[in-house]
């Protein structure tokens, strides 16, 4: 008797804990495992997955299609930014207002529903210095080359890449093979970071074309109950990672192109066991649990799964059920929200590019800021301690920026390696990730991004200081 009470406890609970998977995770239907849904399913992740992580040649670039698409779109218009990014611009503004304060409960009013007035500043900001940028008139220290007609060109950089990027990834997320890998890692991505599998996939799309975009994609997921808010808050803050064409860029910066693929892999290497203790400690432990409708995750989801000799094919079918219910429609439909998205982003990364850029250049600030570091990068044997300072702080503006500060210093190739690396790893920077996930339905508030900042910079220095060491000892 007590036996058949346990076995029916276990399956009414059986029961509630697979009700709760269909409802928020991966479906598997085994009857959809037809040709057609098999071929529909092969060939939108294969799609997706050339369009994301192969590398090819046309003509004389080389690159992913994803990237070739992009810098030919930005080759075609860049030298329109101006004039689009300030239309762009004066569209926010002043769908702001409208949706604010004349017609609350129109089109703009639940476009701007989440919006407060720190947005509205910022949003007036970026079209003030659009305009300064696109007549040519205003102060010297805005239109200096390197703030507000950088903001501007940053703003424009960011359309494309979005747009396009949130374009295609539809072709990873949409037709299964975001449900085959989430199912495939999920054991260890749980066991590990306290996240669903299917978070690797923000990773990589963050490492080929850029933070925004992983950040995009989380949103996307949250928005589809995916991921929780502590999940997606996780994944944007430790899984956002610099893109390959940054740490190209970065190494440019500093004349040292040979460091690519030593910065690349100890950033990669750093990030993800970054990730595990951040995850794991304030603020991010205490996000809540919950889905995006107020659904509370059951402790039997975030249990870590086991390997089996039928992960692999219970993988596959997750993939090829989201492939038979998955529309080509989406390919438009989309369109609305990867540009409403967009939009938002352009115009924080005016507006806050400029402020940042401005203070970079014409201000002590991350001078001074940098001065409380030096003890602890003395503790942690940084190599040219007082001259590294300030280049640990002023990333949170624009990651580009400490290798820039350090650029043509006479330092050793260690701290050149130790700022490159660290600049890359620290995730939350002002003028384009931070951005993305202010703009994202997860809420942040701003100073839990610089909270996360600071803990992710304390942690990493003495890490990425080891590695600096060893690939180039003083």
């Amino acid at each position: 008797m007590a036996e058949n009470k346990i076995t029916t406890q276990e399956t009414e609970q059986e029961r509630v804990e697979r009700e709760l998977r269909e409802k928020v995770g991966a479906k598997m239907d085994k009857s959809a495992l037809t040709g057609a849904n098999i071929f529909k399913f092969l060939f939108f992740a294969i799609v997706g997955i050339i369009c994301f992580f192969v590398n090819v040649t046309i003509g004389d670039k080389s690159g992913v299609p994803m990237v070739l698409i992009v810098n030919l779109v930005k080759g075609a218009i860049k030298a329109h930014f101006d004039v689009i990014v300030t239309v762009i611009c004066a569209f926010i503004f002043v769908g702001y207002v409208i949706g604010k304060f004349i017609k609350k409960d129109g089109f703009f009013g639940k476009f701007f529903v989440k919006d407060g007035i720190v947005n509205g500043v910022l949003y007036l900001i970026a079209i003030v210095v659009c305009i300064l940028c696109l007549f040519n008139v205003g102060p010297a220290a805005i239109l200096d080359g390197n703030v507000g007609p950088e903001a501007v060109y940053l703003g424009g950089s960011c359309l494309v890449t979005c747009f396009v990027a949130g374009w295609l990834v539809n072709f990873l997320t949409e037709f299964g093979l975001l449900e085959f890998l989430g199912v495939l890692i999920s054991p260890m991505m749980r066991r590990l970071y306290k996240l669903p599998g299917e978070s690797a996939i923000d990773a990589l799309s963050s490492f080929v074309a850029a933070p925004a975009v992983g950040v995009f994609i989380t949103n996307k997921l949250y928005n589809e109950k995916v991921y929780t808010k502590k999940e997606a808050s996780c994944i944007m803050t430790n899984f956002s990672v610099v893109s390959l064409g940054l740490f190209a860029l970065i190494c440019s910066n500093v004349d040292r192109p040979d460091m690519y693929g030593k910065v690349v892999l100890t950033s990669l290497i750093c990030a993800f066991i970054m990730a595990a203790i951040v995850i794991r400690i304030w603020p991010l432990s205490k996000k809540a649990d919950t889905y995006i409708d107020g659904t509370v995750q059951s402790p039997e989801l975030r249990k870590p799964g086991k390997y089996t000799k039928d992960t692999l094919s219970e993988a596959f079918t997750a993939g090829v059920t989201k492939a038979r219910d998955g529309s080509w429609r989406i390919l438009y439909t989309c369109l609305g929200d990867v540009l409403g998205f967009t939009l938002k982003i352009v115009a924080f990364v005016v507006a806050v590019g400029t402020i940042v850029l401005w203070l970079g250049f014409n201000t002590p600030v991350f001078n001074w800021l940098g001065i409380p570091m030096i003890p602890y990068l003395n503790l942690c044997q940084v190599p040219d301690a007082a001259v590294v300072a300030p280049s640990t702080l002023i990333g949170i503006s624009e990651v580009l920026l400490p290798s820039m500060l350090i650029a043509g210093k006479d330092i050793t190739e260690c701290a050149i390696f130790f700022v490159c690396v660290l600049s890359t790893v620290q995730i939350i920077f002002f003028d384009e990730s931070a951005n993305a996930m202010l703009a994202s339905d997860v809420e942040w508030k701003a100073w839990e991004l610089v909270a996360i900042f600071l803990i992710r910079t304390l942690i990493a220095i003495p890490m990425v200081s080891i590695f600096a060491h060893i690939f180039f000892p003083v």
